[in-house]
């Protein structure tokens, strides 16, 4: 930017240098067209100071002559240039003479602002009774006498611009006839171009500098011509008349600095005002941070929900271009050509959890949101999942419970196998009894187990009977109890001896009957 600013103003300076440095041609006397063989000086003005220095001079483009000096006179029509050392070459002043017995002079050059003057001039030495000037064959000023006056027209316009003439009525002792000049086209210079306004740039960004440059070019013969600048933003004046300068600086530029500006360019002495062209001045604004939501509650979502993502800039010059972001994916791109927000739907699936965000910008700034997060849940496989853990923990309570089934029961078992193992010194062979023997004893203690042979006589029938002696001691005295109701008595097992196949017809019988015998008997207890 300011590499810019420092060669737009070098430029401007370049400009102003290269049309200082163009050579000028001043006639004398300063009127045209002149009589023939009337003489005319000219002298060359080069860049410096007016002063005798080395003129190269062409006439119709051609040179004529090198000349140590600046000046000239000449005779002959046509049209003179000449250059300086250190200057360009000089616009044409055109030698116009005439042999007509009445001309219209005027100056050679004429510029806004000017006074224009003509004369009208005659050759015959008759005595002049009437004279008149015209403008597009329409009479200015008519004088009966006084005819050495002038024409003036104050404050000349690029509106003079016409054809002129004149016309006056001389007698003689002899006669009075009238004569006529030939039209003379006055051409108004413009003292200054229409100014054009330049900026360094049509739609800066807010915050940055700017300059606005009023740039016009004064006349090569006007160059000491003092002008005025002033900038007018939206119809107001931003700046005063008197200032000098033609650049407007704007540190940094402010959207209310936006509107339509123009500039003036005003030659104080001549009072010449000339206004440039309009220029648009739009201000852009960067986009802010935009915000960014979304409409899933408490930041969840199911599997199949539609979501509506919503991102908005509150400051930023249209059109606003947004981008819906999933992690670093672009989901959406949505256009807002007169600024405002934008907003798009989303059904959810499972691969939509994790981070959003959005992006905001109009082509020469962008914002992107804070991150959100959006987590999605699927209620089938939740189900699933809670199905299969639930079965789980019950599969592990049930393996719990089984290793503890499983361990008491081999506790008991094991104590079950201590408690019927049988004692050698506690087993007596009660071969000959027929009847159960209980061991009697006064105090309540730990009953032991005691194994016998209900019917030793029949040798393949074994009865073991389980009765109780008091622990610790041996039975002093056995005898044969009472039937008693709940006698605790138990039979442990009941089998056939293996026998011998002779003696198995010769002992059937027997065996039967001792059976049902013993049968009969335990059922006693």
């Amino acid at each position: 930017m300011l590499l810019w600013v420092l060669l737009l103003i070098l430029g401007l300076l370049s400009r102003q240098a290269a049309i200082a440095k163009k050579s000028v041609v001043e006639p004398r006397p300063s009127w045209t067209p002149i009589f023939e063989g009337e003489l005319v000086t000219l002298t060359c003005h080069g860049a410096g100071p007016f002063k005798p220095e080395r003129a190269w001079w062409y006439k119709n483009q051609q040179l004529q002559e090198i000349l140590p000096t600046n000046i000239i006179q000449t005779n002959q029509p046509g049209e003179y240039r000449c250059q300086t050392q250190g200057s360009t070459l000089s616009d044409p002043v055109n030698l116009v003479f005439s042999s007509d017995p009445l001309i219209l002079q005027t100056q050679y050059s004429v510029f806004e602002g000017d006074t224009l003057v003509m004369r009208c001039r005659g050759k015959n030495t008759g005595t002049v009774k009437h004279m008149a000037y015209y403008k597009n064959e329409r009479k200015l000023l008519d004088l009966i006498t006084d005819f050495d006056k002038l024409l003036s027209v104050s404050q000349a316009g690029l509106n003079d611009n016409s054809k002129y003439h004149c016309a006056r009525v001389v007698s003689s002792i002899w006669s009075t006839w009238r004569e006529i000049s030939k039209n003379v086209d006055i051409q108004v210079q413009e003292l200054f171009v229409p100014p054009e306004l330049k900026t360094t740039m049509s739609e800066p960004i807010e915050g940055t500098p700017m300059i606005l440059s009023c740039e016009t070019q004064l006349s090569p013969q006007r160059l000491d011509t003092k002008l005025h600048f002033s900038f007018i933003r939206d119809g107001t004046v931003i700046t005063s008349g008197e200032k000098k300068s033609h650049v407007l600086q704007i540190p940094a530029i402010q959207t209310k600095d936006s509107g339509s500006y123009q500039c003036e360019a005003k030659a104080m002495t001549q009072n010449i005002l000339k206004k440039s062209n309009y220029v648009k001045i739009g201000v852009k604004i960067p986009v802010s941070q935009p915000f960014f939501n979304f409409s899933a509650f408490r930041a969840q979502a199911s599997v199949g929900d539609v979501v509506e993502f919503h991102c908005e800039v509150l400051r930023g010059s249209f059109p606003i271009q947004y981008q819906f972001y999933h992690e670093n994916t672009i989901l959406e791109n949505k256009i807002a050509p007169s600024g405002g927000a934008a907003s798009f739907n989303l059904t959810m699936t499972v691969g939509h959890s994790g981070n959003y965000f959005c992006r905001a910008n109009n082509s020469f700034s962008y914002q992107f949101s804070k991150n959100l997060t959006l987590s999605i849940s699927d209620p089938i496989r939740s189900q699933t999942n809670t199905a299969i853990m639930g079965i789980t923990v019950a599969l592990i309570i049930i393996f719990i419970l089984t290793i503890v089934v499983l361990v008491v029961y081999f506790k008991l078992l094991r104590k079950s196998g201590r408690s019927s193992a049988p004692s050698p010194h506690r087993i007596s062979s009660i071969s000959n009894l027929q009847e159960p023997v209980y061991s009697n004893s006064s105090s309540q203690k730990e009953l032991m187990p005691i194994y016998g042979n209900v019917n030793p006589v029949a040798e393949n029938v074994v009865y073991s009977e389980v009765t109780s002696k008091e622990h610790g001691k041996e039975a002093n005295n056995t005898k044969k109890l009472p039937e008693i109701k709940d006698s605790p008595v138990i039979y442990a097992e009941v089998k056939q001896k293996p026998q011998s196949r002779d003696s198995k017809k010769t002992n059937a019988a027997d065996g039967r009957q001792n059976v049902a015998e013993n049968y009969e008997n335990a059922k006693l207890f």
